[in-house]
């Protein structure tokens, strides 16, 4: 009798945005053998890091800080991103942006916190004092001059206060049009084998095959109040799902800027799983 495969430790995000991307697992729609825990995005890192799972969903600076200690391996086609827009990675400010002495920031995905050092020091000259906080957008524009919200946060502050700058947008602002890469599937080499990444690719297109049904839910468990529309837009117009050539540019051209404000050590080579 062939032994049966070990399951594969999976930590994933819980994140609206993520949704299309883990639909066809976590809805049994796909037969697979990963094994999914939830986690905020730099709890994904740290437990690839520390061999708790063998695959993550992690934000994209954390690529460069685990690969060096471990090998690692990117699934390909699938991401998380934007070109222009995004929505879900905000800051919200109360005074003049050269007047910003201190940022309050939701830590829980360093890749956005690294995107504001670079979009503030790049387009607007300033390297403020960064103080992590819950986020609560009242409370830190109570402690900070400004405030970092990310993900689903974010997008519950979206018509909170009209002083905001979309990072996203300013990112292809200041690249001439690439794309920003938040988060992207990456595990340990040898555990996952051509079949199951293509099982991820796959649960990925059910997803975008079923983004009505993904924000109807959304906003019953989440948001009442809210329509539906706007998580439906969010998902189809500010959130896009392909890591393909621009977005690999985007991401090394990010990796770089963070190389240069030393935010990390390297700058990694992009390796991703053999589909053969």
């Amino acid at each position: 009798m062939p032994a049966v495969p070990s399951p594969i430790k999976v930590s994933a995000v819980s994140y609206l945005n993520t949704k299309p991307i883990i639909y066809g697992l976590e809805n049994n729609r796909l037969s697979h053998r990963f094994d999914i825990r939830y986690d905020i995005p730099s709890v994904c890192a740290k437990h690839l890091a520390d061999h708790t799972v063998d695959l993550a969903l992690i934000p994209s600076i954390e690529y460069s800080r685990i690969r060096e200690t471990i090998s690692l391996f990117i699934v390909p086609s699938v991401a998380v991103t934007s070109r222009g827009e995004v929505r879900s990675v905000e800051l919200f400010f109360n005074r003049g942006l050269d007047q910003i002495r201190t940022v309050a920031v939701d830590s829980s995905s360093r890749t956005s916190v690294a995107l504001l050092r670079i979009i503030l020091g790049e387009k607007f000259d300033i390297q403020p004092e960064l103080i992590e906080m819950d986020p609560n957008l009242p409370n830190m524009l109570s402690k900070a001059d400004a405030a970092l919200i990310i993900g689903d946060n974010a997008l519950h502050y979206y018509d909170a206060a009209d002083n905001r700058l979309d990072l996203g947008e300013e990112w292809n602002d200041l690249t001439d049009g690439l794309p920003f890469v938040y988060s992207f599937w990456a595990g340990i080499p040898d555990r996952l084998n051509a079949a199951d990444v293509k099982t991820l690719m796959d649960s990925r297109d059910l997803g975008l095959a079923h983004i009505k049904e993904i924000s109807d839910i959304y906003r019953q468990d989440h948001a009442p109040g809210q329509s539906a529309g706007f998580y439906e837009k969010y998902l189809t117009e500010n959130i896009r799902y392909e890591l393909g050539k621009e977005e690999i540019e985007g991401l090394k051209e990010y990796l770089s800027y963070c190389f240069y404000y030393g935010l990390i050590g390297e700058i990694p080579e992009i390796i991703f799983y053999n589909m053969e």
